[in-house]
C-alpha cells in the first residue's frame, strides 16, 4: 500500500508541478518581478490581510495559537520560523522534524474534516499544488469558521523564500522568517561558489528520474530540479519542457554521465538502473554513476531545500563537494 500510495503522489506531482515550465514566470522570479502576494502591514501586527493561492483575500485576526498543516513543506517551514508547538496536526507524509510524530495526522489523499475540525484551528494552511483535490474539503473547513490559508506552490528558489515570508506574516514570526532566508541565501551562495570553478568542459550531463521503468519520469527543463542543476553547475539531459515520460531508447541515446534516482518507493531502485537490460553502454551505467538523494530534501519547497542542492551537488560532483 506504501509504494502505491507513494507512486500515486510522485504522479500527482509531475502533474502538479507541470506549470514549472512556465520559463517567463521562471525569469521573473529571478529577477524579482513578481507580483507582491501580501498586503504590506507592519511586523507582526495582526490583524493581516494576505491573498493567496486561491486568489483570496484571507483576514486572520489575531495571532494564531493552533495552526494545522496539511503538507510537509508548511511544516518544515512552521518549524524553522519557530511556530512548532503551534502546531496540532500535520499530514501522513510529515516525517521532518522529530517532534511532528506526535502531532495528529489529518492529512493525505484525503483530508479528515471530522478530525480537522476538532482540533479547533486557528489556521489551516493547505498548499496550492493540491489544485482541485482538496477543494470540497477545504470549503467544508471555511463553511464551519476554519481560517484556511492556501499557500503558493513554489517553483524556483525565489519562490520558496517568498513562501517563508507569506508563511511567517500570516502566524506572526517576520523576525524569524528574515533569519531563515539569509540563512538559506548564504549556504547557497556557497554552493554557488564551488560551482563556479567547474570548468565548461568538466560540466556533466546528469538525468533525474523521478519515477522508475517501465514508465520513466523525469526532470525535464524549466523545472525546480533544472534550476537546481545549473545552480551546480551540471547539465541537464532531459531538453523538453517540465516533467515528460521518456522511452529508454531515448534515454539511452541521451548517454547521462550521472543518473540521480529520485524517489523512494522502490527498493534497490539504484541496482535496478544499474541492471536494466540494452543501458550497458551509457555513460553512468559503465562509470557506475548511478546514485539516490533525499527525495524528501530536493522535493519539499521549504528550508531544507538548499541541503538537497548540496546532497544533489555532491553526487554529480564528489571531488568539487567533497566534506
Amino acid at each position: 500500500m506504501k509504494k502505491v500510495y507513494s507512486l500515486l503522489a510522485a504522479l500527482m506531482l509531475i502533474g502538479l508541478l507541470a506549470a514549472c515550465g512556465n520559463n517567463e514566470s521562471m525569469e521573473e522570479g529571478k529577477q524579482g518581478n513578481t507580483e507582491p502576494k501580501t498586503e504590506q502591514v507592519a511586523k507582526d501586527s495582526f490583524p493581516v490581510t494576505l491573498k493567496d493561492a486561491a486568489d483570496k483575500e484571507i483576514t486572520i485576526e489575531k495571532k494564531p495559537e493552533k495552526i494545522i498543516s496539511l503538507i510537509p513543506s508548511n511544516t518544515e517551514i512552521l518549524y524553522a520560523l519557530g511556530a512548532g508547538d503551534e502546531v496540532v496536526g500535520v499530514s501522513e507524509n510529515d516525517n521532518y522534524p522529530e517532534d511532528v510524530k506526535d502531532k495528529e495526522q489529518v492529512a493525505g489523499l484525503e483530508l479528515n474534516i471530522e478530525k480537522i475540525i476538532s482540533l479547533k484551528p486557528d489556521l489551516v494552511l493547505a498548499h496550492g499544488s493540491a489544485g482541485d483535490m482538496w477543494e470540497s474539503g477545504l470549503k467544508q473547513l471555511e463553511d464551519s469558521g476554519i481560517t484556511v490559508l492556501v499557500v503558493h506552490n513554489a517553483e524556483s528558489f525565489d519562490e520558496v523564500y517568498d513562501t517563508i515570508d507569506f508563511i511567517a506574516k500570516a502566524t506572526g514570526h517576520t523576525e524569524e522568517a528574515s533569519d531563515t532566508i539569509n540563512d538559506m541565501k548564504a549556504k547557497l551562495d556557497e554552493i554557488e561558489k564551488k560551482a563556479a570553478d567547474i570548468k565548461e568542459e568538466d560540466q556533466k550531463s546528469v538525468f533525474v528520474e523521478i519515477s522508475p521503468a517501465p514508465e520513466i519520469y523525469a526532470a525535464g527543463k524549466n523545472t525546480f530540479m533544472d534550476e537546481m542543476l545549473k545552480t551546480i553547475n551540471a547539465k541537464n539531459s532531459v531538453q523538453e519542457e517540465g516533467w515528460p515520460m521518456i522511452n529508454e531508447e531515448a534515454i539511452i541515446k541521451m548517454n547521462p554521465e550521472v543518473i540521480i534516482v529520485n524517489y523512494n518507493y522502490v527498493d534497490n531502485a539504484v541496482d535496478q538502473v544499474l541492471d536494466r537490460e540494452g543501458w550497458q553502454d551509457v555513460a553512468a551505467i559503465k562509470g557506475k554513476q548511478v546514485y539516490t538523494v533525499d527525495e524528501n530534501l530536493v522535493s519539499r519547497s521549504g528550508p531544507r531545500i538548499v541541503e538537497g542542492v548540496e546532497e544533489l551537488a555532491k553526487a554529480v560532483y564528489p571531488d568539487v563537494f567533497k566534506e
